[in-house]
């Protein structure tokens, strides 16, 4: 779908509206594979096969801080706001895109899904700023999904 103001404008408010709490803990391998049990996870788009290595590289990225995202990872797969593509060096990605919050403040989780071989493969999830993603939003300039919401 070609983003206009109008889609601009209701993304941005339901980023700023649809804000579940951030639950950050880590999780054991055990739990990681009942969290995903067949390795996918089913998303608006069709099913998305969790990365291989997506658990040790969660648990490695900025010292393990990554690992406490899963649950948000499995929350930002299945019942994002919004989906849009992202092409970096070439490559297409699509960028599953879900806003939580914290104690503190705001947050938007970001869970990026590459297609090798004709299967969606989710291969990064990483947490930014809810101004840093619109910005994304804004450049990319079309979106594949957006979350439909009633009036607030």
């Amino acid at each position: 779908m070609v983003l206009d103001s109008y889609n601009l404008k209701n993304i941005t408010e339901l980023i700023n509206r649809v804000k579940e709490k951030l639950e950050v803990m880590a999780i054991p391998i055990d739990e990681y594979r009942k969290i995903f049990p067949q390795g996918t996870v089913e998303t608006p788009i069709g099913v998305v096969k969790i990365g291989k290595n997506q658990f040790l590289k969660l648990a490695e990225k900025d010292y393990g801080k990554r690992q406490k995202l899963i649950g948000a990872m499995k929350q930002t797969l299945s019942d994002p706001i919004t989906i849009f593509e992202e092409e970096k060096d070439g490559k297409k990605a699509s960028l599953f895109i879900k806003s939580f919050k914290t104690d503190k403040k705001s947050c938007v989780i970001v869970s990026v899904v590459v297609t090798i071989d004709n299967q969606k493969i989710a291969v990064s999830t990483y947490k930014r700023k809810i101004r840093e993603v619109i910005n994304k939003i804004k450049k990319a300039g079309v979106t594949t999904y957006e979350k439909v919401m009633g009036p607030t």
